[in-house]
């Protein structure tokens, strides 16, 4: 399972202006992402606050991948609790990854930390699918990337 954020992860500084028409999504990020997903077979949770708006859902859809749900709302607005709860509703989940450019996350969440400078690169997606793809299960402690 993937658990991902928009802003700072898809769209970066400058993404508005680049690209107008896809509501600022930018193409090479949204790849990266799509990359992720094949290469790991990952469904995708999104936890962005684009998953308020279904017009903004649409266009995750539309642009960067398939999405299976959304993150609730929880008291607090702390993303990692959000993630909690998800996963509290989703036993079967065994190994998951977060992409978001914040930090309000838990300590031990695999969280995959990207910048509002350049968004997701190209090594912080190869991070995540072989963190997905691996075979052992994850330890609390070696958990940041």
């Amino acid at each position: 399972m993937l658990f991902l954020d928009i802003d700072g992860v898809v769209n970066k500084v400058g993404t508005h202006a680049r690209y107008r028409d896809s509501v600022a999504i930018d193409p090479f990020l949204a790849f990266r992402i799509g990359k992720i997903v094949v290469e790991t077979g990952c469904q995708v949770v999104l936890s962005s606050t684009w998953r308020l708006f279904p017009d903004l859902r649409r266009a995750v859809e539309e642009y960067v991948t398939d999405i299976l749900d959304v993150t609730p709302i929880v008291a607090g607005d702390f993303r990692g609790d959000e993630v909690r709860a998800w996963l509290a509703g989703h036993p079967e989940v065994s190994r998951y990854a977060i992409l978001d450019d914040g930090n309000d996350f838990h300590d031990d969440q695999p969280l995959f930390q990207t910048t509002w400078l350049t968004g997701i690169t190209d090594e912080i997606a190869q991070r995540v699918i072989e963190y997905l793809n691996a075979d052992e299960c994850p330890r609390s402690d070696s958990n940041r990337h």
